[in-house]
């Protein structure tokens, strides 16, 4: 009878500690999930009991009126599940549940950068979808560099545009949004500029090419062929039939016409 009456009141005990189970999944973008956790009296206790994320316990009866559930270890667009179990007869309130993004088929297959271009690949994509191309500045704020709109196709689509990095490290990332507010980011991509970039003008020929500064450099016509080099940083081109070519300094190819 003593083990009846023991097993009868462990299991009011047990259905108490664990009666409601709050469930929040989404994609990660990069902000930290609040609560807010009421103080229940019947129970002299917080409401909530046990925080798990991704079926791992990460927090465990905390006993403060509002707490963080640290995400900052994920990578954006990670697929999180949380769960909140509470007591019975109150109940935790999520203040940001928006900052996970619900889960979408859109998703970034690749992205690289190389001494003159940033390149990725998506799918799903929806209609009114547009990518912006940002990069982190001194302060740590990301500016918007590039715009491309979105081809809209489901089954996969590739982009590539050209940029000029700077002296050092250059840090970009590939935001694409929706008209309907759904954004998703690329993985942030590296690339070290170890020599100061020569450019060039104009890209439009009539007479002559001006670097920005003193260089090695080849000019090859539509088939390769090398036409001019030399050292300098100016390349009389009036020479030239008019038509398309290329440049080469600094070991990379950029292309001109000649008019």
């Amino acid at each position: 009878m003593r083990w009846i009456i023991l097993s009868f009141f462990y299991l009011i005990f047990s259905n108490v500690a664990f009666s409601g189970e709050i469930v929040l999944s989404g994609a990660y973008q990069g902000r930290d999930i609040f609560v807010q956790n009421p103080y229940n009296r019947a129970a002299s206790g917080f409401c909530t009991q046990a925080v798990f994320v991704n079926d791992r316990l990460v927090l465990e009866s905390p006993k403060v009126s509002a707490f963080k559930i640290d995400l900052s270890y994920l990578r954006t667009n990670d697929l999180v599940v949380i769960r909140i179990e509470h007591l019975e007869g109150c109940r935790p309130t999520i203040i940001n549940p928006q900052v996970l993004h619900p889960v979408d088929n859109f998703q970034f297959l690749s992205a690289e950068v190389d001494h003159n271009s940033i390149r990725w690949a998506t799918s799903g994509e929806k209609e009114s979808g547009q990518f912006a191309i940002e990069q982190e500045q001194e302060n740590a704020e990301w500016t918007i560099i590039d715009r491309v709109v979105a081809k809209e196709e489901l089954q996969g689509s590739q982009y590539a545009v050209s940029t000029q990095h700077h002296k050092g490290e250059n840090k970009y990332r590939v935001m694409y949004e929706t008209d309907e507010g759904f954004q998703a980011y690329s993985l942030e991509l590296y690339y070290t500029q170890t020599d100061t970039l020569i450019t060039f003008r104009p890209q439009i020929v009539t007479s002559q090419i001006t670097l920005s500064d003193s260089a090695n450099y080849q000019v090859f016509d539509f088939q390769g062929k090398v036409i001019k080099k030399g050292v300098g940083r100016e390349i009389f081109l009036s020479d030239l039939k008019p038509g398309e070519y290329y440049l080469e300094i600094q070991n990379r190819k950029e292309k001109f016409i000649k008019r």
